[in-house]
């Protein structure tokens, strides 16, 4: 019988454009070794998460009927094999693009040898530590070290047309038992969110 492989997950969100072009289906993983100052995702490393196995959320992908899927975090990296073998399990049913985020620089990537399989289904890399010095505001990136590295031809236009855009975009979603930011947030949507975060008592905040 073949291992499960499982895949710490904070949370999902399927059909956003918000972390890459087209219709996405987004997963946000659980652990991080990197300590960012002005992290917008710090739950990712301290708050709940679950155990999924790769199967489960391959068929969450796959009957979502999105065309890409970006990972972030969290950093992916750490759990480079089971992310590796999620979008292979997926692409045996459907094509469909993936963008990673990660704290991690290419070159480092390229230094551990367990990573190699998942650079290998990827399509975009946006990669290095945010630095919060650094944020001047540019479209779906946190910081200006961070770099995009198109790994395959997949994005070659639609991905640069994206990623040029003028200005960030963010949406606040309402759940039964949290709310959520998604995308990159200007400072207007910054300021709202911590509005309501300080009026309900704080939520998850996602990157």
């Amino acid at each position: 019988m073949k291992n499960k492989k499982l895949l710490k997950i904070s949370h999902t969100e399927s059909h956003t454009d918000l972390l890459g072009p087209g219709d996405r289906f987004v997963i946000w993983v659980h652990g991080c070794c990197f300590d960012c100052e002005g992290c917008l995702a710090r739950n990712t490393r301290f708050g709940a998460f679950q155990e999924t196995d790769v199967s489960d959320i391959a068929n969450d992908i796959i009957n979502s009927g999105c065309d890409g899927l970006t990972i972030s975090g969290g950093e992916p990296f750490l759990q480079a094999e089971a992310l590796a073998e999620l979008v292979r399990e997926v692409r045996e049913m459907r094509d469909i693009g993936v963008i990673i985020y990660s704290g991690f620089t290419l070159e480092e990537l390229h230094a551990k040898s367990d990573c190699a399989g998942l650079l290998a289904v990827t399509d975009i890399l946006i990669d290095g530590r945010y630095v919060k010095e650094l944020d001047d505001g540019r479209a779906y990136i946190g910081s200006s070290n961070q770099r995009l590295h198109y790994l395959t031809d997949r994005y070659a236009d639609a991905g640069r047309a994206y990623y040029s855009a003028s200005k960030r975009r963010a949406e606040i979603k309402f759940y039964a038992d949290s709310v959520r930011l998604i995308g990159v947030p200007s400072a207007d949507v910054l300021n709202i969110w911590q509005e309501i975060q300080s009026k309900n008592g704080g939520g998850d905040y996602d990157f």
